[in-house]
């Protein structure tokens, strides 16, 4: 028998549609495998759909393309709308399916908890994490949207370090900026121009302050420095390599704080709310030191801040599976193979369903050797995608290694008999049934959602704050 005609005995199951899915999908389909891909959105685009923010049009619409190229062939099946753990039993897809090996590719999707007192008195009304504030703000424009809604308050606070934190700063104040020009000058400016020129650009074309638009600036609390801020990650690790990259994180923040007309306190940390009537209406924030590196508190020290709402952004983990182990919010691996689930002999993980990374932004760090170009041209799309595309080939490499070890595992395998592989192809089919799937093209078509760029010059079909 044929290589590709042995493994086409074999069905694997891939949780999670995204990059790492996709390639693991492709590479497996690519060498004969019949793949099930199980995706909890309508989507598999991860967060280049959901958390990377909507003003990066080409950059998205090209990762989109090279999923759908991936995805879309003959020897895999896409189920959207399923969620493992949740829709599908962890354990019963392990032991009644019928698979031949399941692979977790699934992203990273929760929010790490801020540790506050009475902060759950807050969530999802002065408190926002965010995961779901970015997937707001690319989607609440669309006439269907069904999601969380959220009201950007004045006097906003955004506990984080890295470009995910700076993006929802962005964010604040670019929706911030807009709102007020247009409700107290009738300036009408889409959100693309003002990301594009920067807060402080606008204003000044425009003659008008923050103070004038009754806009108080947002502030961005951050545990360390501003040269502690990983924003660039240093070429090795000399010292003079890591003072040089901590002095370009520094710049690199001051640059945003200029452009987009933010405070940034530095050497703080959140550890108490205060609030009237049932409202919140400030933070207490610890005083921070470095000392032999370490943070340390300053004893007695505190400082309060007005606020009317707090989104964090102190990173975010795959969300946990029940019927898998895990070591605090890590997947427990293998001791022996770092692409291999504990308590199992044909369950694997690849992507960020093994680092526990958070998002597409707090990855930005490591695109190497891209600072002094970042400098110079300010996060330009151009170099956003020359680091966007640089990562994700990192992570298709590390995936095309480990799926090297996985499907050496798989082929020694007892080939599963047809009646098993078809009951596999009767389950999916009554799931496509059941939300009305036919085809990965017609899916993708009909799910894809209105685009902000197409939309926003016809106002009746937006429901753009």
């Amino acid at each position: 028998m044929k290589k590709k005609e042995q493994f086409n005995n074999h069905y694997i199951a891939i949780i999670g549609g995204s990059i790492s899915g996709s390639e693991a999908a492709n590479m497996l389909a690519q060498n004969g495998f019949r793949v099930v891909v199980f995706e909890m959105n309508k989507l598999p685009y991860g967060k280049i759909e959901d958390g990377l923010p909507n003003w990066h049009v080409n950059l998205r619409d090209r990762q989109i393309a090279e999923i759908d190229s991936k995805l879309d062939q003959e020897n895999i099946r896409f189920v959207p709308n399923t969620k493992i753990g949740l829709d599908i039993n962890f354990i019963d897809l392990v032991n009644n399916w019928g698979f031949s090996a399941i692979i977790l590719a699934n992203g990273a999707w929760e929010d790490r908890a801020l540790q506050i007192p009475t902060i759950e008195n807050f969530i999802d009304g002065e408190v926002v994490y965010q995961n779901s504030f970015i997937n707001w703000f690319n989607h609440k424009h669309e006439y269907n949207y069904l999601g969380k809604n959220y009201f950007i308050k004045n006097n906003i606070v955004v506990i984080g370090g890295g470009l995910a934190s700076l993006d929802v700063i962005k964010i604040v104040m670019i929706e911030l900026v807009k709102k007020q020009l247009y409700l107290k000058k009738a300036i009408d400016i889409d959100l693309f121009t003002i990301e594009k020129e920067g807060v402080t650009s606008i204003l000044e074309k425009n003659n008008i302050t923050l103070s004038d638009l009754q806009i108080s600036k947002a502030k961005l609390i951050y545990r360390r420095t501003a040269k502690d801020m990983p924003l660039k990650t240093p070429i090795d690790e000399s010292k003079e390599s890591i003072e040089a990259a901590r002095l370009v994180s520094e710049k690199l923040l001051f640059k945003y704080v200029e452009k987009y007309q933010f405070d940034f306190i530095p050497l703080s940390i959140p550890v108490n709310l205060t609030e009237e009537n049932g409202r919140l209406s400030g933070i207490i924030l610890q005083n921070l030191e470095i000392k032999n590196g370490k943070v340390v508190p300053i004893k007695n020290s505190f400082e309060k801040f007005n606020c009317e709402m707090i989104i964090s952004s102190i990173g975010s983990i795959p969300e946990k599976i029940e019927g898998l182990n895990y070591s605090n919010s890590n997947l427990k691996m293998r001791d022996e193979a770092d692409y291999q689930v504990f308590g199992f002999d044909n369950v694997f993980a690849i992507g960020n369903a093994v680092t526990g990374r958070g998002n597409i932004q707090e990855s930005k760090q490591h695109g190497k050797q891209m600072t002094e170009i970042i400098m110079d041209k300010h996060l330009t799309e151009d170099v956003f995608e020359k680091w966007l595309t640089n990562h994700n080939n990192q992570i298709k490499n590390k995936v095309q290694k480990q799926l090297n070890s996985i499907i050496e595992q798989i082929k020694a395998q007892e080939v599963k008999p047809e009646e098993i592989t078809q009951e596999i192809l009767n389950k999916t089919t009554e799931i496509h049934k059941k939300i009305k799937f036919t085809s990965y093209k017609d899916w993708i078509l009909l799910n894809t959602p209105a685009r902000l760029e197409d939309i926003s010059k016809n106002k009746d079909n937006c429901k753009c704050s």
